[in-house]
């Protein structure tokens, strides 16, 4: 009875720390807007203002996402927008991105405690509540990824309880708020496959793909061309001819926002001007902007793709990996989540605001002092460095977890070069 008394107090401290903490940066970006204050951190995107607001207000004056205007996620996260700004306040549809930000501590906790003692659950759960990189691009700039987030670690911590329905229900919830939770479905899919029947395996899929397919009506039949590219992320250029402002209406330009003076832009960023100075970065994008001749930015396409197939590659070989090897243990299922998303982040082009939608699942493998120094300074360092240097910094965060895969790899390639080596040297 103690013990459970005490789990219960670890848990209600965790919600209240995470309510508190996040009701106070709330407060601080009510300020922050009243006041027109701009953080100096890259990567601060004023979205909230000139992006969701107009976009709601475009969805209720009657026009249609992908039909009408650009719409980049799946229509979940319009709709619960949608339905906070009936509320009389201008921070109203900030509300479920700090509420589900804050409610996310309840599946990390209780995730934590399947595979760590209850102490360490409970530092991993508060080092979450506490992260940095939420507190600002969430809580105070009011960017998107906790919805998705909330659902997605929700449905993980519901699979591994065998509550496999339940768990199918809110994956497909997670992925109808942003679509970045479509890269996971394979590995719950492998590890629903090795600990049940193929009747288990088809219902949970059929399923997420029933919800997937509701919420994708009307438009799937409407305008399946422009949905499907809008949330697969199809270039431009293979859209075709769109409606007049299709990708102004629903936005909002700051004032003075389409009249740049590159006169006041340093070199670097006059050169990245030609790639996209507001779109989001990669890693090939400075060693073009920094090292490689503008005459040859005609190679940053081939870049890109050569981005893509690695992403490819490595993704691949996560779920072979995961197909070899038997059961999988909770705490290596978080990690399978984690390099997934990770490997989407690291060779896909990436804002900064989209690693707030890995940090509970790198709160759970840091719990203890030296993964949690780690997990400090990689949130100090995100918030600190250049927006351009973003992949690099997750490639490194990359390498860190990989460490001990990468440990063996060199093993065997010194193991390989062994008798080469010997008989150079005998000769």
């Amino acid at each position: 009875m103690y013990e459970l008394f005490r789990r219960q107090k670890n848990l209600a401290f965790l919600l209240v720390t995470s309510f508190t903490v996040r009701f106070l940066f709330l407060v601080l970006g009510i300020e922050r807007v009243r006041t027109g204050f701009s953080p100096p951190i890259s990567g601060a995107w004023e979205d909230y203002i000139y992006a969701y607001i107009p976009m709601v207000q475009t969805f209720k004056s009657g026009n249609l996402p992908y039909r009408d205007f650009f719409h980049a996620y799946p229509p979940l996260f319009l709709y619960v927008l949608t339905l906070f700004s009936s509320l009389p306040y201008f921070w109203s549809m900030a509300l479920p991105l700090a509420i589900s930000d804050a409610l996310t501590i309840i599946p990390a906790y209780l995730i934590g405690k399947r595979f760590l003692k209850e102490r360490d659950a409970f530092i991993a759960s508060l080092l979450f509540a506490l992260a940095p990189i939420n507190l600002f691009y969430v809580d105070f700039m009011w960017l998107n990824p906790p919805l998705t987030t909330l659902f997605l670690l929700t449905s993980v911590y519901l699979l591994l309880k065998n509550h496999h329905n339940l768990s199918a229900i809110t994956l497909a919830i997670s992925i109808g708020f942003k679509q970045t939770s479509l890269l996971v479905l394979p590995i719950m899919l492998f590890f629903v496959a090795k600990k049940c029947s193929r009747q288990h395996l088809l219902k949970y899929l059929l399923i997420i793909l029933s919800i997937c397919f509701a919420f994708s009506l009307p438009y799937l039949f409407l305008e399946p061309k422009r949905y499907l590219f809008s949330i697969f992320r199809v270039p431009i250029d293979a859209w075709g001819e769109l409606p007049e402002n299709y990708f102004q209406l629903g936005f909002t330009n700051p004032l003075g926002g389409g009249q740049m003076d590159t006169a006041t832009l340093s070199w670097y960023m006059l050169k990245w001007l030609k790639y996209g100075l507001t779109a989001p970065t990669n890693l090939a994008l400075p060693l073009f902007v920094f090292l490689i001749p503008e005459n040859f930015s005609g190679l940053y396409s081939m870049a890109y793709s050569t981005l893509t197939l690695i992403l490819l590659v490595a993704y691949g070989a996560l779920l072979y990996m995961i197909h070899r090897r038997g059961e999988i243990q909770d705490e290596a299922l978080i990690k399978y989540v984690l390099y997934g998303l990770l490997f989407l982040f690291t060779f896909n082009p990436v804002y900064k605001y989209y690693v707030a939608g890995i940090t509970p699942f790198l709160a759970l493998l840091s719990w203890n002092r030296k993964d949690l120094i780690i997990f400090e300074a990689f949130n100090i360092a995100l918030l600190i460095i250049p927006r351009i240097l973003t992949s690099y910094l997750l490639l490194i965060l990359l390498g860190w977890l990989l460490r001990p895969q990468l440990d063996r790899i060199m093993k065997t390639i010194r193991k390989s070069q062994f008798p080469i080596t010997s008989m150079t040297f005998m000769l």
